[in-house]
């Protein structure tokens, strides 16, 4: 029994996102701001033994869930079809998504219950209070910190089209292209995360301006570091393309070097974060939530008709949220309800890519190649040479499928340049045509198929020369 290719690279690329996400939503039973998993609690009710029971039943369902997802997809590793291996990844990465804050929306429910029977009260700011102290002064982002990520993800971009990236130039320039937009998108991020209003944690403004002073600063860092691994893996990607043009397995390693490379930076932030509000947890004298339990769905999602902000503060994690009342928030629940929708799609089709077996045939006076619907036809008259192979040249793909059992796309050959594929290379015998517009190399289902296809074509060619 042989391990999957495709499965351990998903796996080396993967599983560090199973364990990130278990220690970032761990680290919610925490207290914030007087909020337990969601839910505001008065100060005198902070140390009651229910919350010390809910948290008990939180950390067991927490690890039991950890286990769950870490087993789940080893059995993928064995199998021989790189379909399913792909599609119990993708399941398993959305169930990865979820699975942890199970245990968080439960223990929300309890505690809500709890607050409900005792008759916990929380006050409720009266007035909106704004810190006048140094109002908009506060602002740690630069230009200077951002501008030189920037301009590197711009020239990378231009090396690529002037490089010898062979087939893969195009691909690799979009890819490049995309990077540099996210570069110039963590910059925006950062802008606009030092340009929200001061929060206001106390009455005392010294105490105010220090605590936004030093959350920005945090946040301008992150945002900084992921710049910065973002170039990384820019640079990175220029070395992952061999000579053929084709990316090689150092593309995989690259990949899953990125998604660690910012993932670290942040659990390194959300952890430096709970040490800054642990720090000035003594010096809050100011309400700064207000108790509407009820508009937080399991104490992560904001819904709250009567609010016209599109944006409040997280309850669970950190930075801000959308309110789901709005516009906005509902296109933003549409957009992800789609997305993770196209999911088991996507793997539906992927799957019926591999076991749907191709079909080349020879129909009146010409050739069609059928794989779920009809991908080529080929004209007879418009065939300028036809010729068996019993070895395929070596070819790099350009965009298509790529399978043990499935070629088909555009791909590239170093000694004759752009062709069409449509075969399955595990036959002995291909089909390759020349037409004036193009290069085909094709096969049947199996070798009898492509033979036909082949015979056909001669005898047809033969006849217009009778003629």
């Amino acid at each position: 029994m042989s391990i999957s290719i495709t499965g351990l690279i998903l796996c080396i690329c993967m599983y560090p996102f199973v364990l990130i996400m278990y220690v970032l939503v761990k680290n919610e039973a925490e207290s914030k701001k007087g909020i337990y998993y969601g839910v505001t609690v008065p100060k005198e009710h902070r140390s009651a033994p229910e919350i010390k029971e809910i948290t008990a039943v939180y950390q067991k369902q927490m690890k039991r869930s950890l286990w769950v997802m870490l087993i789940f997809p080893i059995p993928a590793l064995f199998l021989p079809w790189e379909s399913i291996v792909v599609a119990v990844w993708m399941l398993w990465m959305t169930i990865s998504i979820f699975i942890f804050f199970v245990p968080f929306a439960i223990a929300n429910g309890k505690l809500k219950e709890i607050k409900r029977e005792k008759e916990w009260q929380t006050e409720t700011a009266a007035d909106v209070e704004v810190e006048i102290k140094s109002a908009g002064a506060i602002r740690r982002v630069k230009w200077y910190h951002f501008i030189l990520q920037c301009v590197t993800s711009v020239i990378l971009p231009v090396l690529v089209i002037f490089g010898d990236f062979g087939s893969r130039r195009q691909p690799l320039f979009v890819m490049m292209l995309t990077f540099a937009g996210i570069s110039f998108m963590f910059w925006g991020i950062a802008v606009w995360q030092d340009r929200q209003k001061t929060q206001i944690i106390s009455s005392d403004s010294d105490v105010n301006v220090n605590y936004n002073r030093a959350k920005k600063n945090l946040y301008k860092n992150f945002w900084v570091l992921c710049s910065w691994v973002n170039d990384g893996y820019m640079v990175w990607l220029l070395f992952c393309v061999d000579e053929w043009g084709r990316f090689t397995q150092m593309f995989w390693w690259a990949t899953g070097g990125y998604l660690l490379g910012t993932m670290i930076p942040l659990i390194w932030m959300v952890k430096k974060k709970s040490a800054l509000d642990k720090t000035y947890e003594t010096k809050r004298n100011k309400v700064t939530s207000e108790d509407n339990d009820d508009n937080w769905i399991w104490g992560m999602l904001y819904y709250n008709p009567k609010d016209r902000h599109s944006m409040v503060e997280k309850r669970v994690g950190i930075g801000t949220t959308m309110n789901m009342a709005t516009g906005g928030g509902k296109a933003m629940m549409a957009f992800a309800g789609v997305t993770l929708l196209s999911l088991p799609v996507i793997s539906i089709w992927v799957i019926m890519l591999e076991f749907t077996p191709i079909q080349l045939v020879a129909d009146e006076n010409r050739i069609v190649a059928n794989h779920l619907r009809e991908e080529y036809v080929i004209s007879m008259p418009a065939i300028e040479e036809a010729e068996l192979l019993d070895e395929l040249p070596k070819m790099s793909r350009n965009s298509g499928t790529a399978m043990e059992n499935l070629k088909k796309g555009s791909w590239s050959i170093a000694e004759e340049g752009n062709c069409t594929v449509f075969l399955d290379p595990r036959n002995d015998v291909f089909l390759r045509i020349e037409t004036p517009s193009r290069r085909y190399y094709l096969s049947g289902q199996n070798d009898e198929e492509t033979k036909a296809v082949y015979d056909a074509i001669t005898a047809w060619q033969a006849n217009v020369d009778m003629k």
